[in-house]
């Protein structure tokens, strides 16, 4: 007895490696109901926030069920970061006089991190400037946090402290894992000395000072003596997976 014979064809789809897009607006993108300008706005995106662009429908990306953003300020050119939200930097101690000053190569892979960030945001080519590095003692101000690694004060002169950029320069370390504040953008002690502070969560060189104030980040609050508000609240805080 002959049996049946049955062709099964099977459809087979390839796709190609997909990447997170991220939002780079500034401070925020707005959330609508539609593909549309004129839909109703149902919520926001901060400036930095991973999303998936599902679809594109009149300019703007499908982020999830009825809801749609400008396609404008979603960067989907995004492989250069891939892998940086989950992959903690390698343990590599090694100091190095880097930019002027002297930082571990931990901590360099982080800042390159957000220099990453900071080009899928809008500024393409931008590096990070220091006016202090780690294992230094030299500035009695700094009350012991750069004694250890991991911590850098960044320049925002370079930029004529512009409000916008250095929102985007707080947004792009903390997302590449840095407990990070702007300093003398509110009545704090640094009116003169406007710069950004930042901490190496992870770095386990970090002077005690230093990890308090990474705990303080954590809380919410802005690394200072009294524990304040943390002034770059409205920028949400976009820290990667690994550092949590």
């Amino acid at each position: 007895m002959r049996l049946p014979f049955v062709v099964l064809f099977v459809n087979i789809v390839l796709f190609a490696p997909a990447y997170s897009c991220i939002a780079k607006a500034n401070p925020s993108l707005n959330i609508r109901s539609a593909p549309s300008a004129t839909a109703s706005i149902v919520g926001s995106l901060l400036q930095g926030t991973t999303v998936s662009c599902l679809e594109k429908q009149n300019g703007f990306c499908r982020v999830g069920t009825n809801r749609w953003a400008s396609a404008e300020y979603i960067n989907c050119n995004t492989a250069a970061s891939d892998g940086f939200e989950k992959k903690a930097p390698a343990a590599d101690y090694t100091r190095k006089t880097w930019r002027g000053v002297t930082l571990n190569q931990r901590t360099i892979e982080m800042i390159q991190r957000a220099e990453v960030y900071m080009a899928q945001m809008g500024k393409s080519g931008f590096q990070f400037s220091f006016s202090q590095g780690s294992y230094s003692s030299s500035v009695t101000a700094s009350a012991g946090t750069h004694d250890g690694g991991g911590a850098i004060d960044i320049r925002t002169s370079v930029v004529n402290n512009d409000k916008k950029t250095v929102d985007t320069m707080v947004v792009a370390l903390r997302k590449a894992g840095f407990a990070a504040w702007s300093r003398g953008r509110v009545a704090d002690s640094f009116q003169n000395n406007k710069h950004i502070h930042a901490i190496a969560i992870g770095d386990v060189q970090a002077s005690t000072g230093a990890k308090n104030q990474i705990a303080s980040f954590k809380r919410g609050r802005n690394g200072l003596k009294g524990d304040g508000v943390d002034p770059d609240a409205y920028l949400g805080r976009a820290t990667p997976t690994w550092a949590q």
